[in-house]
């Protein structure tokens, strides 16, 4: 590419392309942080919080001078962009310094909270150095449903307050809800709470186990997919022009956005592919640079993974989400499959492909 297409070209479209060229040439470009398992939420779905109690049988927390030297490490291999998640990432005492070091390193940064630890203190330091996006996850549209999910008091009432605080600051803001049967018949108030504030928002009703020790049950939380009927089924398929929304995973790894750029590395140092896919994964060791070794280590495990042998001849494969991660989690191998899971696939093709039937 011409050195003046560059100067052509806006921010959002750099990026995309030297992300584009990173998973080309198998370099590391973005990953996410999990600082920590803890939360003060207690959040009856969550497949990766731990009590204090029940993180010496995991792991250990990378310390603070740990995660700064992994932060070393990664931009010397050229990572731009990070995410820092956990857990809640507030929830650590040094997570103002973690942050401010990452910051001045020159990563690109997105903060994952559930925005009940913000407060005008917090918002006067980090906008000192803005991230570059915030996300806050809701779990409900009031504080009742709050205590329901997450076992938390005046919970909604704090993120609203939150989001106030980020809004004010003039730092980029987005939404996520998670849907369980305790919050659906908030979904609705949820998405008007983001659009009264002109905040983007999405949502996932799907719910996954937790493969690193987290004690949640989360299909037990988990809402029952419907099919709508038949006039509302029409509706969606002229949306959709009958087509599946999201990219059936026919390519196997190829459709992680992860694959061959991004990876996350957990709350005890192991650098896997993402949240859910803990084999195969690589321990980082932040007292050694050998990032880059431990990051093609894990390329050429992930090169190793078939998806299972029936997917192949499954009439529903071009409607199934299958991934690395989501079958492990749901199946405890890449290489096995569920009829549970199997049923999804089919409900989306009853969704989006099949016959519409009065």
């Amino acid at each position: 590419m011409r050195d003046c297409d560059f100067e052509e070209m806006g921010l959002g479209s750099y990026i995309s392309f030297l992300r584009k060229e990173a998973c080309e040439k198998k370099m590391p470009f973005k990953g996410v942080l999990e600082l920590t398992p803890r939360c003060n939420f207690s959040c009856n779905m969550c497949y990766v919080h731990l009590k204090p109690e029940e993180i010496p049988a995991i792991g250990r927390e990378l310390t603070t001078e740990e995660w700064l030297e992994t932060g070393r490490q990664l931009q010397r291999a050229g990572v731009l962009e990070l995410t820092l998640t956990g857990g809640e990432p507030f929830a650590r005492p040094d997570f103002r310094q973690i942050y401010e070091s990452f910051h001045d390193m020159g990563f690109m940064i997105q903060i994952f909270s559930n925005g009940s630890l913000i407060r005008e203190d917090t918002m006067e330091w980090l906008s000192r150095r803005p991230p570059a996006a915030m996300r806050f996850t809701l779990y409900g549209a009031c504080n009742e449903t709050y205590e329901k999910v997450c076992g938390v008091r005046d919970g909604f009432a704090r993120v609203e307050r939150s989001v106030e605080l980020v809004q004010a600051a003039g730092i980029p803001l987005y939404l996520a809800a998670t849907v369980t049967r305790e919050n659906e018949r908030d979904l609705g108030k949820i998405y008007q709470f983001a659009a009264k504030r002109r905040l983007p928002a999405v949502h996932t009703a799907s719910l996954l186990n937790p493969v690193r020790g987290a004690s949640a049950d989360p299909k037990s939380h988990q809402v029952e997919r419907q099919l709508p009927p038949p006039e509302a089924l029409r509706r969606l398929r002229e949306q959709s022009k009958g087509r599946f929304p999201r990219k059936p995973c026919t390519d196997f790894l190829s459709v992680c956005r992860n694959y061959r750029s991004g990876f996350w590395i957990t709350w005890n140092g192991m650098l896997q592919l993402c949240a859910f896919l803990t084999e195969p994964a690589v321990p980082v060791t932040p007292g050694e640079d050998r990032f880059m070794e431990c990051w093609e280590c894990l390329l050429a495990e992930l090169e190793k993974l078939r998806q299972p042998a029936e997917c192949a001849s499954c009439r529903y494969e071009q409607y199934c989400e299958r991934c690395p991660g989501v079958l492990y989690a749901e199946n405890g191998s890449c290489s096995r499959i569920s009829e549970s899971f199997c049923a999804e696939a089919e409900f989306n093709y009853l969704l989006y492909g099949s016959p519409i039937e009065e």
